[in-house]
């Protein structure tokens, strides 16, 4: 093996034009971590906010390598680890919101941020995973303790969270409504959304009422007219860390008798194994909406900023 890689680089903040291709050395791995050949990388919402100077953009030390989602092959482990053997396929969220490092063919991971890929999952599969997957189960079951029978109502639900918190929210045999395009309505059908509300064509707070909990992916107006229709006692679980501590939404909340949660999800090797389990069983189904070649970053950057697309965009290497 060369001891030099392909990655794409960072070296300034910018827009998607702002990557390059470049040889840089492999890293080593270290006590507790394992060096990975990348397989395939997810991407989020939060790594093109961090790619313009937004985000994460002041955990990142520039030139940088962005993206923390990896799938890929088990090369060698540092001193201590014992979850993991050469050879094994893992997938994790790798050192959130730090330097993940992601967007190269081989990375060093935390042994406790990963876990082992179901055998019949593929890699993008599994790349797409990690941090929609544990976005969706924090806010559901850590901030909003959904329980069964109750109306949950998905915003954005047919993105990379939303379709993941669909799924969850079945799972615990909760009523779930969702805000979407016409065009994702059979996508997310096929999920079992109970009630589907056109977001171009209907407002969601004139169609829908009675709710338990929110989770909203968008924050500002959007979050405000969630409040409208949550129950007394209900909670809306925020993810857009810009719109983090709103003073309008927590005074409407306070008014209303319901409760805001912001979050920023965290890595846990734990809750991927429980992600890969409802991977195996058929019980989480992660939509891969598009792919493109590491090599192909601008363009898989400039599409996921464009955003309205169905599940997740995810980079092979």
């Amino acid at each position: 093996m060369s001891n030099f890689m392909q990655a794409a680089v960072l070296p300034e903040f910018g827009p998607a034009t702002a990557f390059r291709i470049e040889k840089v050395a492999i890293p080593l791995p270290g006590a507790g971590e394992v060096l990975v050949k990348v397989k395939a990388i997810g991407l989020n919402p939060v790594d093109f906010k961090t790619r313009s100077g937004k985000g994460y953009a002041s955990f990142q030390t520039l030139p940088a390598i962005l993206g923390w989602d990896i799938a890929g092959e088990v090369v060698s482990v540092g001193e201590g680890v014992s979850k993991f053997i050469t050879g094994d396929r893992i997938f994790g969220m790798s050192n959130f919101p730090n330097p993940g490092n992601a967007y190269a063919e081989y990375a060093v991971v935390q042994e406790d941020e990963f876990a082992i890929i179901p055998k019949d999952i593929s890699f993008e599969v599994a790349a797409g995973t990690p941090l929609a997957g544990l976005t969706a189960w924090e806010a559901l079951f850590d901030h909003a303790g959904i329980t069964w029978g109750q109306r949950v109502l998905i915003q954005a639900a047919a993105g990379g969270v939303g379709h993941i918190a669909v799924q969850l929210a079945k799972w615990k045999h909760c009523f779930v409504a969702a805000t979407a395009s016409a065009a994702n309505h059979p996508f997310l059908e096929q999920l079992g959304v109970d009630q589907l509300v056109d977001y171009k064509t209907q407002k969601f707070e004139e169609v829908l009422d009675g709710m338990d909990v929110i989770i909203d992916g968008m924050g500002g107006e959007t979050a405000l007219h969630s409040l409208d229709i949550l129950n007394r006692g209900g909670i809306l679980v925020s993810l857009p860390s810009m719109y983090k501590d709103d003073p309008a939404v927590i005074a409407k909340a306070k008014e209303k008798g319901v409760e805001v949660k912001w979050m920023s999800v965290r890595p846990s090797g734990e809750r991927m194994e429980q992600l890969a389990a409802l991977l195996s069983n058929n019980r989480l189904r992660v939509e891969i909406g598009q792919t493109f070649p590491l090599t192909d970053i601008v363009k898989a950057h400039q599409a996921l900023e464009n955003g309205h697309g169905r599940g997740k965009i995810v980079l092979t290497v």
